[in-house]
């Protein structure tokens, strides 16, 4: 079986966001693959990883952690937020690399310098794994880029 890095933002307890990136690391791991889960940032003091997102999200991890840093070896690497697709990108091993969109992030931000960059991460040759028909639509159209 596979396995799988996630990098995965700061978390936002009951995020909706979180929650699809995580049931999707769940159910891989159901199917028998192994997930790391790097997180954005440091938890609270005396929490770790894995029992901040069962106490957030209801789900158990046995290899997560806080930091994006320290990454091992797997056999797929999955960036899912636009400034995590040039880590996946410059990723230390070899490996598949993928882009788990879950919306047009460039829209976040007023035109400037981080809409550019969010708007570039989808043009690093990251496998896009989308959510929804319409952003698989957009990327192709506005990148060429397909999932």
């Amino acid at each position: 079986m596979a396995q799988i890095a996630w990098l995965i933002p700061r978390l936002i307890d009951g995020s909706g966001g979180h929650r699809t990136m995580l049931q999707h690391a769940h159910a891989l791991e159901q199917r028998g693959h192994t997930c790391f889960l790097y997180i954005e940032g440091t938890g609270a003091a005396g929490e770790t990883a894995a029992q901040h997102l069962e106490r957030a999200f209801g789900y158990r991890f046995a290899n997560a952690q806080f930091g994006w840093y320290g990454f091992r070896e797997v056999d797929l690497a999955v960036a899912t937020i636009w400034y995590s697709a040039a880590i996946v990108r410059d990723w230390p091993f070899a490996c598949k690399k993928a882009y788990f969109v879950q919306d047009y992030e460039a829209s976040f931000n007023p035109m400037g310098d981080a809409y550019l960059l969010a708007e570039n991460s989808y043009s690093y040759g990251l496998v896009p794994i989308t959510i929804g028909r319409w952003l698989r639509h957009e990327l192709k159209a506005r990148f060429d880029v397909m999932g």
